[in-house]
């Protein structure tokens, strides 16, 4: 389950906090990462919930970590959940440009 520990990582999460949400030990946690056990189905969706992603990428079927509900929705969906991982100061320039190029295409 590299998927599992890049995840973490990247979301900043510790294994101690994680094992918190999915309700079992650090341990469990280092060896579901390691490869050395496999998790639940009911700790499968606690992690993927926490973490936001979908159970086929925890589970290294797929690169997308975006959520399920997120894959099979509209591009709106997916603009919003990926301007709202960004930074205040990126979400502030994203803004600008969507400005920027609605009074472009309004001078045309």
């Amino acid at each position: 389950m590299k998927n599992l520990r890049s995840i973490r990582k990247e979301k900043g999460i510790t294994q101690i906090r994680l094992s918190v949400a999915a309700e079992v030990s650090q341990e469990t946690i280092s060896a579901y990462e390691s490869g050395k056990a496999f998790p639940s189905v009911e700790t499968l969706i606690k992690m993927a919930d926490f973490l936001e992603t979908s159970i086929d990428y925890l589970l290294d079927r797929t690169t997308n970590n975006l959520p399920y509900s997120l894959n099979e929705s509209k591009k709106s969906d997916r603009l919003l959940h990926e301007f709202n991982s960004l930074s205040e100061g990126d979400q502030n320039d994203v803004i600008w440009y969507c400005i920027q190029r609605k009074k472009k295409n309004e001078q045309k």
